[in-house]
């Protein structure tokens, strides 16, 4: 076995990844002649063992390295730390289960969105497309409600784990508590100053983006801010070592998706159903996909380093940054950006009348911008967050400030009839709706307001637009957009009307 040393060793560089970090700790010491045993001990309890790795760095010859856990002796803390460990064994094994049930939501959402065009070129019935379209809708509606409870669920079990982290690092230090040791063997041939590193993945920490969006006026820039929350429960301080945040996530798995033969025979189950034209379409098909990571340029920002790797983005904190091992995040400022933005006022006030501000940001496509909570600020006052995804984004970036109450929005029912031809096969039906925008600011404004016009799903049933007020049409969509400058204290009015025509005998639902 040769001489065991315990090693005074320390952190010299960390990766930390959205889920996890990977540690390297140096360790400097006299070797004998021959074989030595260096145990680098007080690790964290969780190393993942396939991770751990060693290296010799002068002195001599790795010969072997191994990971262990130390065991409880039979002191009465012990009981209690045995049930916490399993607790919190438990409670990682759940985590890992809901983040594979959020990932599966997510794929459906996106095969739904990818498949919503059914029935194929030659047209399908429109009963049919109508209730694959309130499947569709209604299946979103689903994902996204429990897409929104796993999420909580996922972020409450975290909690939950660093909690029961922090309770087992409470115990004095002349407690008993599982802890993980590394034991590395290596052979030195005259002895003398000798250096070894090791390195392994721990699941007691992880990072995560917070954004900042501050304003001052409507016709100044925007400063857009990256933060990262930076969580690490190890029971190791970071001091004086270099520390970098990754984007890359180990615990996602590395097996590339394979497609397999896909056979298809006539069947009928509960959720489908036949077309006028024979063919048969499944509602129930959920295809699974993995995301993937896209490489971005190597860049220097303002107050950090950043680099690309082949699968991931890293950040690179100062030097001197000190994270110490806490039930708190330590919170760390990547970047600042100051960003041209146009700003506009937008209303749907079909759906409501209030009206929001949005800030249309240019420039950021090139500043590794991450998706994750956006906190909002006019001046110095907090108004509110937001979501940003920039992986959904073409173009520019859009985010929502907040409702203006001094720009105001009504909408009333105009023009409505319904008329029945006495020698024709038709009833027409006329409906009017008259918007007016007034504003009060003391300044003029910017402001898109959105509306629309029913669509046919029925070639016996036609649409007319008889008065848009100049408005942009999307003849699929049947949405139309006035975009208007008002002066303050000025008024602006919007009149839509349109004409339905639907056979007498029939009934169409026009509010």
């Amino acid at each position: 076995m040769g001489e065991i040393k315990n090693s005074v060793s320390s952190v010299e560089e960390v990766k930390v990844f959205l889920n996890g970090a990977e540690i390297k700790r140096r360790a400097g010491f006299d070797a004998v002649t021959g074989r030595n045993t260096v145990v680098f001990a007080g690790l964290p309890q969780d190393v993942r063992p396939e991770s751990v790795s060693a290296s010799v760095e002068s002195g001599g010859k790795l010969i072997s390295v191994d990971f262990s856990a130390d065991s409880f002796t039979e002191p009465a803390v012990s009981t209690k730390l045995r049930d916490l460990k399993e607790r919190h064994d438990q409670i990682t094994d759940k985590i890992k289960r809901t983040e594979n049930s959020l990932n599966l939501l997510r794929s459906e959402e996106k095969f739904l969105d990818r498949n919503r065009k059914v029935g194929g070129d030659s047209g399908s019935d429109i009963e049919v497309l109508k209730e694959m379209e309130k499947y569709h809708r209604d299946r979103k509606t689903e994902i996204y409600s429990s897409r929104e409870k796993t999420e909580t669920e996922l972020e409450e079990l975290t909690e939950e784990r660093e909690r029961i982290a922090k309770e087992m690092g409470s115990f004095s230090s002349g407690s008993v508590r599982y802890a993980g040791r590394i034991d590395t063997e290596f052979f030195s041939e005259a002895g003398g100053p000798a250096e070894i590193t090791v390195s392994y993945y721990t699941g007691s920490a992880r990072w995560k983006p917070l954004h900042e969006l501050r304003m001052t006026d409507t016709d100044a820039p925007v400063t857009l801010s990256m933060k990262a929350e930076i969580f690490q429960n190890t029971g190791e301080d970071w001091n004086r070592a270099k520390i970098k945040l990754s984007t890359g996530n180990p615990m996602l798995g590395n097996e590339q998706p394979a497609l397999y033969p896909w056979r298809i025979d006539l069947v009928t189950p509960r959720n489908t159903r036949v077309s006028a034209n024979g063919r048969f379409m499944d509602m129930d098909a959920v295809l699974e996909e993995k995301d993937m990571e896209v490489s971005v340029p190597m860049f220097m920002m303002q107050s950090v380093a950043v680099e690309e790797t082949h699968t991931a983005v890293e950040f690179f904190l100062p030097a001197g940054t000190e994270i110490e091992s806490s039930s708190k995040p330590s919170r760390v400022e990547i970047s600042k950006h100051v960003l041209g933005a146009e700003f506009y006022y937008y209303c749907v006030a079909k759906l409501d009348t209030d009206v929001f501000l949005i800030a249309n940001i240019s420039g950021w496509e090139s500043l590794n911008i991450l998706a994750g909570e956006v906190s909002i600020f006019q001046g110095n006052e907090y108004v509110g967050r937001t979501h940003i995804d920039p992986r959904n984004m073409d173009g520019d970036m859009q985010i929502s400030l907040g409702r203006d109450k001094a720009v105001i929005v009504k909408r009333e029912k105009g023009l409505s009839t319904v008329s029945k031809s006495m020698l024709g096969k038709n009833t027409k039906a006329v409906r009017e709706w008259i918007t007016t925008v007034r504003n009060t600011r003391s300044k003029g404004i910017k402001i898109r307001l959105a509306d629309q016009i029913p669509i046919s799903a029925n070639s016996a049933v036609t649409v007319d637009a008889a008065e848009l007020s100049g408005a942009d049409l999307d003849g699929d969509t049947g949405i139309l957009t006035w975009s208007m400058d008002i002066g303050s204290g000025e008024a602006a009015k919007k009149v839509l009307r349109y004409e339905v025509s639907y056979p007498k005998n029939g009934t169409v639902r026009l509010d």
